[in-house]
């Protein structure tokens, strides 16, 4: 580095190197390019790459970086499901049932549904009171409450149906999903976020503490 600043000094006071381009140029017959320096910002050297010049996205932070259209992961593809009827008829499968793992569900839980359904489950997350950035007393988020999963409304579902929401989005995600639309709805498709695994897990998890009716 510092032979570099060394050669790179000699080339600005010759008046031969752009600072913009990174070109040299000695008579017109000498032309190569070396790393260019601009001369503002808060790092005016910008030599190499580095992790803190790149987009980062926190969890659940839009945009969402998903798989390309069409990719299959290693374990195999997943035939996705847009009937309701269909869905209706689904039961947890064996090897899902029999690998399950509350620890881990809770964990999967905590960190994909918790900020929205709450840590009872109730739909009082910490997105229904986050105060927006305005420091007017106004919500951060004033969409659809999100669903209170102790509700008679959710434990009549049965099993496949509450795969299918987790899936897709909700009810509006699926409803979408049907007509070949994109949803509007806070709530993202978990078929894109989460294994199947995953979200069977979810569902066992959730019919373990609402019952069922």
């Amino acid at each position: 580095m510092s032979i570099l600043a060394a050669v790179l000094f000699m080339l600005v006071t010759a008046g031969c190197y752009d600072s913009k381009s990174g070109r040299v140029e000695f008579g017109g017959a000498i032309n190569f390019e070396l790393p260019a320096f601009p001369e503002t910002g808060s790092h005016a050297v910008l030599v190499f790459s580095e992790m803190h010049y790149s987009d980062s996205y926190r969890v659940q932070e839009v945009p969402r970086l998903l798989p390309p259209e069409g990719s299959v992961p290693v374990t195999g593809g997943e035939v996705k499901i847009l009937d309701l009827d269909e869905l209706k008829g689904l039961d947890i499968p064996k090897e899902f049932v029999a690998s399950y793992d509350d620890v881990n569900a809770q964990k999967v839980y905590s960190v994909n549904c918790q900020v929205c359904h709450g840590i009872k489950l109730d739909g009082a997350g910490p997105i229904t009171t986050l105060l927006s950035a305005r420091n007017d007393g106004s919500l951060a988020y004033d969409g659809a409450e999100p669903v209170n999963l102790n509700s008679d409304r959710v434990r009549e579902l049965t099993d496949g149906e509450i795969f299918g929401y987790i899936t897709w989005g909700g009810r509006p995600g699926l409803a979408a999903a049907a007509r070949g639309k994109t949803s509007s709805a806070i709530m993202p498709e978990f078929g894109k976020l989460l294994t199947e695994e995953e979200r069977w897990e979810l569902v066992h998890y959730l019919r373990s503490r609402i019952g069922s009716k």
